[in-house]
């Protein structure tokens, strides 16, 4: 997903890939858009602490639903 189509306070899924115990996962999770910076944008989890994402990092890992 490109930055400029990001809607601030609109839930987004993001998918990335972790390890877990060595093993390669992917893990998908509701984020919410916070606020578009000039290098990306910043999204909340719940009780999590602010996620940062560039540019792109969104591009790669933020989908619609």
């Amino acid at each position: 997903m490109k930055k400029t189509d990001l809607q601030l306070g609109r839930k987004y899924i993001h998918k990335r890939q972790t390890m877990i115990d060595g093993i390669l996962r992917e893990a998908e999770r509701w984020i919410k858009c916070e606020r578009i910076t000039p290098t990306g944008a910043i999204f909340s989890r719940d009780f999590e602490p602010r996620i940062r994402m560039t540019d792109a990092q969104i591009e790669r890992e933020v989908y619609e639903q």
